[in-house]
């Protein structure tokens, strides 16, 4: 085996991965990981032809077919605004509350 696992070696390993992703989402989890390893090889044997186009030449760049657009800036006159204060709340004056009266 590959990294010198033994078999008691893949059981424990199993028996963790069972723990951290629990039996119910398992069969999930091994299709994405599947999924993953075989995109991941296909990449890696796409990379071969991707290394081969690249070393072909570029095509000769066409030039624009309309001319550029000129652009001139206009001056914009800078505009103020005066601050503008805080609204004021009334202040309700301050009546104490009255006394209960006495019982007896």
């Amino acid at each position: 085996m590959p990294w010198g696992l033994t078999p008691a070696h893949l059981v424990i390993l199993l028996i963790i991965v069972l723990v951290i992703v629990g039996p119910g989402k398992l069969p999930d989890t091994g299709a994405a990981i599947g999924k993953a390893l075989r995109g991941f090889k296909n990449e890696m044997d796409g990379v071969d032809t991707k290394q081969a186009t690249a070393q072909q030449p570029a095509p000769p760049v066409q030039p624009p077919a309309q001319a550029p657009v000129q652009y001139q800036a206009q001056p914009v006159a800078p505009v103020y605004q005066a601050p503008v204060a805080a609204p004021t709340v009334p202040q309700q004056p301050v009546t104490p509350p009255a006394e209960p009266p006495a019982q007896g």
